[in-house]
């Protein structure tokens, strides 16, 4: 076994599955409405990497303090900003298979809840921040695999809700889906696929009007050359 192969399968353990949808160039460029819980400002930001679930969150967290009109997160990121600069300066330093296994230090905050604008593909997705070297339970390897075999498409738009400890009262290590209303993965029991308390159907349209976005060009479409997983269906 090669070296890279190496390094892929020890990224399939670390994130307890398929990585396929992770070994595609380039990355898919997401636009998403961010913003805090009970939060005021929702700016227009672009993902386009896709590393791990910390690293997710910070950047969501990053975005919101440069575009968001929200004093207070602005200054409180202040004090992270050192942090999120070496870990960004570490990123671009990494290629290949290695850059999906760095340990990046927990976010600010710890949950995003990413919802889908789109009325036909309407599903949460909860990217959790995980401890070091647990990877499995932080969705990340759902959400990708929802965007890029799901429906999802380049002038689909993402709501993402970031919240903190302090609302969900959860462990790390324990994602919130009951509370937000979400199918837990790991359980057999059934949860009502509840709206998340703060994205109701008339705020949903407040905070993203309808395609097209004036002044916006969406991202160009990516092809996958990796197929669904079998039996998958968003």
């Amino acid at each position: 076994m090669s070296d890279d192969a190496h390094r892929w399968e020890q990224v399939a353990e670390l994130f307890g599955g398929p990585v396929a949808d992770m070994q595609i160039a380039p990355q898919p460029s997401v636009r998403c409405y961010v913003g805090q819980f009970l939060g005021i400002s929702w700016p227009l930001v672009t993902v386009n990497q896709w590393i791990n679930e910390n690293h997710l969150i910070w950047t969501l967290c990053a975005a919101l303090a440069t575009h968001a009109r929200d004093d207070d997160w602005t200054r409180t990121f202040e004090n992270y900003r050192a942090q999120w600069d070496q870990i960004q300066a570490t990123v671009e330093q990494v290629q290949g298979a290695d850059r999906f296994l760095l340990d990046i230090p927990p976010p600010p905050l710890f949950l995003a809840v990413f919802r889908s604008t789109c009325r036909s593909l309407r599903q949460n997705h909860a990217i959790m921040a995980t401890p070091a070297n647990v990877r499995s339970n932080g969705g990340l390897l759902d959400l990708l695999r929802f965007v890029y075999h799901g429906g999802f498409t380049s002038t689909d738009v993402f709501i993402v809700v970031l919240y903190d400890t302090e609302f969900t009262g959860f462990a790390p290590i324990s994602p919130p889906y009951a509370a937000l209303g979400l199918p837990d993965p790991n359980s057999d029991v059934p949860v009502l696929n509840l709206t998340p308390p703060d994205v109701d159907e008339n705020q949903s349209a407040r905070l993203s009007p309808p395609p097209p976005y004036p002044g916006i060009t969406p991202p160009p479409p990516y092809r996958s050359p990796s197929p669904a997983p079998p039996g998958y269906s968003p």
